[in-house]
């Protein structure tokens, strides 16, 4: 039997996963995965319903800004925002962190 390989770790969410998450790129808010959304460089939003009925379809939804961290892809390395725009990989972090 094999060992192990790649992606070992398991991944921190400090947000809820199920509401609609986007972020804010060239003036207009887009759709982002979990795993993307906790490292763009940039404002984001969750949309959410208020409460949950079962059965009913019509809940109030409610949309907020997310100041949570930010990390690079992938990891649990929190990365200090700077409002790049830009999505945060290992390459850029370092790249980031020489400067």
């Amino acid at each position: 039997m094999g060992e192990k390989r790649g992606n070992t770790v398991k991944i921190q969410y400090d947000f809820n996963t199920s509401g609609l998450l986007e972020v804010l790129l060239k003036g207009e808010w887009r759709r982002a995965s979990s795993r993307e959304f906790r490292s763009f460089d940039t404002k984001r939003r969750i949309t959410e319903p208020v409460r949950t009925e079962l059965g009913n379809v019509n809940v109030p939804m409610r949309t907020y800004e997310y100041y949570g961290p930010t990390y690079v892809y992938d990891t649990n390395i929190e990365v200090t925002q700077i409002d790049s725009g830009k999505f945060v990989t290992m390459e850029y972090w370092k790249e980031i962190n020489k400067k």
